[in-house]
């Protein structure tokens, strides 16, 4: 592969991009500007004291992502390991305050700065900026990208992906022109791309790719392979910081049936791939594993992944495109829970951001093919494409992504949700409903039967509404569950609120 030159006219062209992305992408997410903080937003920033004052950067290497509690350190483990994330909140609260209007722009700056070096990898690549353009702009405002711009606390899949982009793009050049300043510069950026996410250990592999597809043959395997040394030495640095912080390697989990998740793999493959070539009724999911191994739509998924492995044999031929392929599902696999994770859900929006971005490089093949055969009917498809998913973003970011009251009411009666029914029914309770709530307490409880807060909830409810005995029961059941400082404190708050109420009645 050769880095091509451009001319003055693609110079042109390339700065005409940028604005036209960007102007989409404002377009799109203006109705999150007016949001509040949802989800993971409130533990992890509203409510999160670390963040409002700067710390050391040993201070924020020693943090386990999630653990915003003092009660919680060294008695409470997530797994996650993400310190650079807490350094951009820490920045954003310096710039912005707690503002969530002023943490969402990051995340659309970011986003777009993602974008735009998307743009730039693939004209490097596939050396066409209007098939490139088009394929950016596909990616930009999709919506299962929503989530990950919108949802402030999913800024980790915006940076990790940031970084290994301009990890790739430098490792790229610095191959092709033997220039040894870039690839230090590559190797920071896998850096940053490590603390900012787990996934980026997946970039790993993508080099060997590169070279197996991208790259013509010069140096030997020699010269390859101590290429890979920085990277791999960055990698055991940060398994070491990890088991030092969160004390395991990988992220705590009780699953145990390996059987179970390697042979439901394909079904997650299509499930991720339906989000983004199918995209409707999209949303925060709560997907488990079908009851039956044979059940039909498990059964066609492993047809269909097997049709793709098979599409791939025939396209090796088609270097870029086999490597775009095989990229893409190379970072599916930490969310195809072949590595046990805490997740509830086997699917969400937004780990199919990274992916997509590689899979915008089979796209611009697509969008290359299509219009040289029938560019008039091409261009049209690309302009109704884009309308929809313009739309469709815009809808998701002023409904869904807006507000929490608006988010659990559409989860859980919209789209049957029971992963939010516990905190549809606390939201109702806050806002002095009681007859309502109690249905959807008692479905999140029976969904999540280990679930402390759900107990604890429905507690208050029971005691406010004078079951005192009925409260305390539940409350006793909670006891068991109870893991995070914040869950005692509102056990014992609730207890002792029941338990002076009913002393009082007796």
């Amino acid at each position: 592969m050769k880095i091509k030159n451009a001319s003055s006219f693609e110079d042109k062209f390339s700065w005409f991009c940028f604005p036209v992305i960007a102007f989409l992408v404002i377009i799109v997410y203006f109705p999150t500007f007016t949001g509040g903080f949802i989800l993971d937003d409130r533990p992890l920033i509203e409510n999160n004291s670390y963040i409002t004052e700067a710390h050391s950067i040993v201070s924020y290497l020693s943090q386990e992502d999630g653990i915003t509690d003092d009660l919680d350190k060294h008695n409470y483990h997530t797994g996650y390991y993400r310190p650079l994330v807490n350094l951009t909140y820490w920045m954003d609260y310096s710039l912005w305050g707690m503002n969530a209007c002023g943490f969402r722009i990051t995340n659309l700056v970011l986003h777009l700065l993602s974008c735009l070096l998307l743009f730039k990898l693939i004209v490097l690549l596939a050396h066409n900026r209007w098939s490139a353009f088009m394929a950016v702009a596909i990616f930009a405002i999709h919506p299962v990208n929503t989530e990950s711009v919108s949802l402030i606390s999913a800024r980790n899949n915006i940076l990790v992906s940031l970084f290994i982009l301009l990890s790739l793009y430098c490792y790229i050049v610095a191959w092709i022109e033997n220039n040894r300043n870039i690839f230090l510069i590559s190797i920071f950026f896998f850096l940053c791309a490590v603390l900012s996410k787990e996934f980026a250990i997946m970039l790993l592999p993508v080099f060997f790719l590169c070279h197996r597809f991208l790259f013509e043959k010069k140096g030997g395997i020699l010269k390859e392979s101590t290429t890979y040394i920085p990277f791999v030495l960055i990698v055991v640095f940060y398994f070491i910081l990890r088991h030092s912080v969160t004390g395991s390697i990988l992220t705590p989990s009780d699953m145990n049936d390996s059987w179970q998740r390697v042979y439901f793999i394909p079904y997650i493959i299509m499930w991720n791939l339906k989000l983004i070539f199918l995209p409707s009724n999209l949303h925060s999911f709560g997907l488990s594993y079908p009851d039956s191994y044979l059940s039909w739509i498990v059964l066609s998924s492993i047809v269909l992944f097997f049709l793709i492995c098979v599409f791939m044999w025939f396209i090796r031929g088609q270097k870029l495109l086999l490597f775009s392929c095989v990229s893409s599902l190379l970072f599916m696999f930490p969310v195809l829970n072949v590595i046990p994770t805490v997740s509830i859900s086997l699917v969400a929006m937004r780990w199919m951001y990274l992916p997509m971005a590689f899979i915008s490089i089979s796209a611009v093949l697509v969008i290359r093919l299509t219009i040289n055969r029938r560019q008039a009917f091409a261009v049209t498809i690309l302009c109704v494409v884009l309308s929809y998913l313009c739309a469709y973003s815009f809808v998701l970011n002023k409904y869904l992504w807006h507000d929490e009251k608006t988010f659990f009411d559409l989860e859980a009666r919209r789209f049957n949700n029971k992963l939010y029914a516990g905190a549809l029914a606390e939201s109702l309770l806050e806002q002095g409903k009681y007859h309502e709530p109690e249905k959807y307490f008692l479905t999140a409880i029976e969904t999540y039967p280990r679930e402390a807060i759900n107990y604890i909830n429905y507690s208050a409810l029971l005691i406010d509404t004078g079951r005192w005995g009925l409260g305390l029961s539940y409350l006793n059941k909670a006891e068991e569950f109870v893991i995070t400082g914040k869950e005692k404190k509102q056990l014992l708050n609730n207890m002792g609120g029941g338990f002076n109420l009913w002393w009082k009645t007796e």
